[in-house]
This record gives structure tokens, sequence and C-alpha cells, in this order.
């Protein structure tokens, strides 16, 4: 979402693929995109994204169209163009916000994350073998100007140490897995409302402030609680995330091997069992033939079969006394989520922003199943893949306070909002860090269970996002 300059709100909701405008109560009052496909406010097939842009406009890229609309100050559509660079729309459309947010910096440059491409071997491999590189443990940080197409490198910051190994199946093709790093450590980064692009860098928890003229400043380090690892520790957090992965991947394995017998036919292997505390996932069919000494359990919400509908059921919090609505009812939406009052926020212990939970209305009777595969084309058998963690020693000494992107945020005030590692018996949402323009930290405040930043306005306005049963609300909060 974007707060405009008269306090109205543009919402991205890219699961309907609309692209809203709501007042400043937050009620819709216009529909700027639309998921509809023959019209000229089309959104586009897949999620795009928002990208705040000079002179309070916007920019909205549609990856699948390979456009970028361009909105003014009052959200209507001023022109079309194209995208500057088709192998960035990946980045600049990640998944929540995992490779940052992009924004605009003072000479109206957009500003993002691109990956580092490995170096070529320095012995090519023998003729007809493929060769797969280990991606770096880098990524640069970016400005483009979108009339002249120009690129120009701000910084670069460190990734988290990603590996893999490939081995050729029997069947032919290549099977990539993923060697699990424990401990990830990441930079990170933000734009300032003024442009400035602020670089927070893990190893010793300091911002690195890069104006538009290419001048560097740098904040004292930051308060963090630094937790040193022995080697002990570090052996520990291999061995117990090497179990975890296992037990997972075993669950992955028993489930696809369940839909691929069923789905296709087939017999379960000689020999194959059923780990104790496996569950069964829900939304299987009942006609479905399980594995020796396992069942479906009571109150199982099955697949719909063919022509089913889903309703909603009445769940014990929301039945009348008496049992007076035990039936199945039409789903029912939430009661309005109410808007949430100041918070101070004392640096030290962090002060938790209020807001009062909605309720779901139910369980569903039964779950959409999947479209019928085609049987004339037969996967291969499930196998069960082989847990790989990184060796203990290639883990870092201490706990990293960032472990993957995304973690630091610029509102609209100039200041940077950091999601840093808590410790595990941190209780509640995520605490957040509030560090001033000047590189210094005043504030320190916790989101309720279940919430998410999802934007900033002027004046210290937070908007946060919750998902219940009914969909995503919006609330926005003023902190004092």
């Amino acid at each position: 979402m974007r707060e405009l300059p008269d306090g109205r709100v543009l919402l991205n909701d890219g699961v309907r693929r609309r692209l809203l405008l709501l007042d400043t109560t937050l009620a819709t009052v216009g529909v700027v995109l639309d998921s509809l496909a023959e019209v000229e406010n089309a959104y586009g097939v897949r999620p795009g994204m928002l990208v705040p842009y000079r002179g309070d406009s916007t920019l909205f890229i549609d990856p699948a169209s390979l456009v970028v609309i361009v909105l003014d100050p009052a959200a209507r559509i001023a022109r079309v163009r194209s995208v500057w660079r088709v192998q960035d729309l990946n980045a600049l459309n990640s998944a929540g916000g995992s490779n940052g947010y992009p924004a605009t910096d003072a000479k109206g440059r957009i500003v993002y994350r691109i990956g580092a491409q490995p170096a070529p071997p320095k012995v090519a491999p023998p003729r007809g073998v493929p060769w797969f590189p280990q991606d770096p443990d880098s990524a640069f940080i970016v400005a483009i100007d979108i009339d002249t197409r120009k690129l120009d490198t701000l910084g670069s910051i460190r990734v988290p140490k990603s590996q893999y190994t490939v081995t050729r199946m029997r069947e032919g093709g290549f099977n990539f897995n993923q060697v699990v790093n424990p401990l990830p450590s990441s930079d990170d980064w933000a734009v300032l409302p003024d442009g400035v692009v602020a670089f927070v860098r893990a190893v010793d928890l300091r911002i690195d402030y890069r104006d538009a003229d290419g001048n560097w400043t740098s904040s004292s380090k930051l308060p963090f609680a630094w937790q040193r690892l022995s080697d002990d520790d570090r052996q520990h957090i291999v061995d117990s995330t090497k179990t975890a992965q296992e037990r997972g991947y075993r669950t992955q394995y028993v489930t696809a091997m369940i839909r691929w017998v069923n789905q296709y036919r087939k017999e379960y292997p000689a020999g194959f069992s059923v780990p104790e505390g496996y569950r069964l996932s829900q939304g299987l069919s009942k006609v479905w033939k399980l594995p020796a000494g396992l069942s479906f359990p009571p109150q199982y919400i099955y697949a719909c079969a063919v022509g089913e509908e889903p309703v909603m059921l009445a769940s014990d919090a929301t039945r009348k006394p008496n049992g007076a609505s035990d039936a199945p009812v039409a789903t029912q939406g939430v009661p309005p989520m109410p808007m949430p009052a100041a918070v101070p926020t004392p640096v030290g212990t962090p002060a938790t922003i209020s807001i009062p939970a909605t309720q779901p209305s139910g369980t569903p009777s039964c779950i959409p199943g999947p479209i019928p595969p085609n049987n004339a084309n037969v996967p291969p058998m499930p196998t069960l893949r082989e847990a790989q963690v990184m060796p203990a020693y290639e883990l870092p000494a201490f706990r990293p306070p960032i472990t993957n992107g995304g973690s630091v945020r610029a509102d609209a005030d100039g200041n940077l909002w950091l999601r840093l590692a808590q410790p595990s018996s941190q209780r509640g949402g995520a605490v957040f860090d509030i560090v001033s323009r000047q590189g210094e930290l005043f504030d320190r405040i916790q989101i309720p269970t279940g919430y998410s930043v999802a934007g900033f306005g002027k004046g210290k306005v937070v908007y946060l996002s919750m998902r219940d049963s009914s969909g995503v609300k919006l609330a926005r909060v003023r902190l004092r």
C-alpha cells in the first residue's frame, strides 16, 4: 500500500488482482486497476508492485505485460511505458519484500536490489557436461533512470550464503538439493523519503548512508544483545536443524506418496511405512487409500466432491446457546477492525501496539480438491530427499542480528524500522527498533501477534495488516 499526499491510500490487492483507492477512513472509493481483462485499466494476470516515484506519483509494475503504469498524485493513469530491464522483474516483485522495497532517490531514479552473477569457471567443464555455479553471497543496490535506461551501482550488501548439490536422476534431468544455512546473516537496505539510501551492516550493526551525489556517512554501532556461539553451540544448531529437516522431508515424502498412489492408481512400495506422529494434511478425498496403520482422524476436512460447494460450519465460539446454530451456515464476514489508540513507545522494553483481534467465523465443510492430473504422463515415484546442512565451522561466531532481506523499512518521517532477530523467549509479535536519520535508536515497538507492517504515512502513521477467515484487514495506527 501507499499513502497519497491527500491522505488517501492506494492498496495493491495482488490476490484478487486489483489496485484499490481508499479514502482517509480506509473505505474503498474506487478501483484504479481492475481484474477484468478487456478494460483499459486492466491490472494484469500476475500480482504487480507499487513503487513511489517522483512528484508524489506512483509506478505500478505489471510483470506479465512487461509494462510500467505511471499514476499521478490523484491515482489517475498518466501514461504507460515499457519496463526498463526484463531480467530485474523477479527482483522487483519479490514476495514479502525479501529483496527490499524499491523506491526513488533524490535524482528520480528507481533504486532496487539485483543479485550478483557468479564468475565463470577457471577451468571449462568437459564437453557435454553442464556447469551449475553456486550463488554468490553478495548483491548490489542499483539505481536506474527509466528515461535514459542508465544503470548505476550504489553499493553492495552481503546476503546469506547459499549452497546446493546437483545430482542426475535416472529418468534424466537434474535434482537440485538445497544445503540449509541454519544461521543466515544478511545486510539490508532502504531508501529514505529524501532519497538517501541506507545500508544496514549486519557484521557490526551500523548504518551507512549514501546520498544522491555519492557521499557516504556512517552511524555509530547500534545496541544489540550479541550472543557468542561456541563450537558446541554451533554443532548443536546443525544437529537440531538436520533432525528437523529430516522430519520435514519424511512428512513431505509420505504426503507425496499418498497423492501419487491415489491420483495415478499405483500401489504403495513394499516396506513403505508412516513415521510416528505423522498427521494427514487437510483436503484429501475420503475414498483415497491410505497406507497401513493410517486412517482419517475425527472431524477431518475432506476434499469437496464433484459439484459440492464448501460452506462454513459454525465453530464452538460462534454457536448460539443450547446449540441453536449447529447447522452449516453461509460464510459470514467479521466485524470491521476497530481503530487502535495511539501508543507511547519508550526505548528499552518494547511498547506493544494493542489491537483487538477479530475471531474467525468457523471452519469449512470441505476443501476444493485439486484438478485431476493427466494419467497419460505419470511422474516418477516420489523419493525421500536427503537432509543437508552447512557444517558447523562455516557458521558465524555470533548470532546474526539480521537473518533475511526485507527486515528494514523506511517510514514517511525519515526513520528506519529494523526488525532484528529476537531471542527465542520473546513472546508476541515482531519487535522493531526505530532509528532516526542521525543513526540513533530512539524507539522500540512490538506489534500484535498475527499483524505485519504494510506501510507508513506522514506524521507517525503506521499501517498494519492482519489476515483472518474473511480476508486481510488494514488498520491505521498513529503513534505518539
